[in-house]
């Protein structure tokens, strides 16, 4: 798919993020991703138990399979001044996409619930020296008192990439980021998700692969976004995954939407 890149001026460019990879990493997270141990009472005990030993290799193979990213990234508006929560940004990967422009932003804030993954963020904003207008969160998408969050009302944009599918209750995510960002600000979604377009049996099947690693496909994402934002983009696709046959694709979809309403509706 062709994916324009922002010219305006008041507009930083975007630049489509490539972490280097080799077999070895590669190895790893495989070997991660299959044979971890994932065990814990809580969802941030799960997290931690399954990206403790890929943490730091993460992005070099997920960016080959999170397909979604840069459609929405290239889509969001990314206002001069602006401040950006990333809830669910993990390694703060991101922020990538934006280069040494990202300080067009006033305040970039990433949330994450594993503190593995914020470790890593935390090194990248050290070694990017980012740390003046960058704050790592290790907290729930769901908590709005969480410390350290922005004030209800001042956020300019929030994103949730590859994030919402994996949050118990996504809905409550969502409410979150209504609540935080102002009047006219954006919301911008990334996920991987099911589709009548699919052969017959592979929405089941992806969804019973992924649900292994908690991560919980819902064709319910797009209509509820749609609900609670005034829709302005929406790209969606089929991407393929390192080391998987070609032909089994599993659908994305990149949620850009508007806050236009005062107040969040029902989403049930």
């Amino acid at each position: 798919m062709a994916i324009s890149i922002y010219t305006s001026m008041s507009e930083p460019e975007r630049i489509d993020y490539h972490p280097p990879a080799t077999w070895a990493s590669d190895y790893q997270v495989l070997k991660s991703m299959m044979f971890a141990d994932v065990k814990g009472d809580t969802q941030q005990e799960r997290l931690e138990s399954f990206y403790v030993s890929q943490a730091d290799l993460y992005d070099s193979y997920r960016h080959r399979m999170l397909h979604g990213r840069f459609p929405m990234i290239n889509s969001m508006p990314a206002p001069k001044g602006g401040v950006w929560v990333d809830i669910g940004g993990g390694t703060g990967s991101n922020l990538e996409f934006f280069g040494d422009h990202l300080d067009h932003f006033s305040k970039v804030v990433v949330l994450d619930l594993c503190e593995a993954l914020c470790n890593t963020a935390r090194k990248r904003v050290f070694s990017k020296g980012w740390g003046n207008f960058v704050d790592i969160i290790c907290g729930d998408a769901c908590d709005f008192g969480c410390p350290g969050l922005p004030k209800a009302g001042t956020v300019d944009v929030v994103t949730f990439s590859y994030a919402l599918s994996m949050i118990p209750d996504w809905r409550k995510a969502i409410k979150n980021a209504f609540r935080l960002l102002k009047p006219g600000g954006h919301i911008a979604v990334c996920d991987f998700t099911v589709s009548k377009e699919q052969w017959m049996g592979m929405g089941d099947f992806w969804t019973w692969v992924f649900a292994h690693d908690h991560v919980h496909l819902k064709k319910e994402h797009i209509p509820t976004l749609q609900a609670a934002f005034t829709q302005t983009s929406l790209d969606a696709g089929f991407g393929e995954f390192p080391y998987v046959p070609f032909c089994m694709k599993c659908p994305w979809y990149a949620f850009v939407g508007q806050k236009t309403l005062k107040s969040c509706p029902p989403l049930e």
